[in-house]
């Protein structure tokens, strides 16, 4: 057999398979994705002069854009495990938060939505247990995070 026809069959495997894992990683890196957690967390104020205030629990959302577009998200929300006024899907309305939505992330960039530690009392009293957090992207597409426990 010709070594020339051995090298040129080899080159058209080699090419072959880099077209393939070309397109791959295009339409991969095109696609939306989040990383979403939900974790309770303690904040300590402290003043100029290092004089600790009382520490307070956040539970806090974090939405990190792991995906290389940029991506425009709406404001968390909540789904519980239980219907809670037949509604199984709620939110946080908080005044003090001036955060104005959609927020647009790059890649690798990352946002916390926080909420106070009370509200999780609130959950308990009406009988919910788990809950996830849920964010949409501009373009529809929903994002969840793991089952947190209360």
């Amino acid at each position: 057999m010709d070594y020339k026809l051995i090298v040129s069959i080899y080159a058209a495997v080699i090419s072959t398979v880099v077209l393939i894992w070309r397109l791959y990683e295009f339409y991969y890196d095109r696609k939306s994705k989040l990383n979403i957690k939900i974790k309770q967390n303690t904040k300590i104020p402290v003043s100029n002069d290092l004089k600790f205030g009382e520490s307070q629990m956040y539970l806090t959302t974090t939405i990190i854009n792991i995906g290389k577009p940029k991506r425009m998200i709406e404001q968390p929300i909540f789904m519980s495990n239980k219907k809670v006024d037949n509604q199984k899907y709620f939110n946080f309305i908080s005044f003090e938060n001036v955060v104005k939505y959609p927020i647009a992330l790059d890649s690798g960039e990352k946002f916390e939505y926080e909420v106070t530690n009370d509200v999780i009392e609130d959950l308990k009293a009406k009988g919910i247990s788990k809950i996830k957090a849920v964010v949409r992207d501009t373009h529809g597409k929903s994002h969840y995070s793991k089952w947190f426990e209360i």
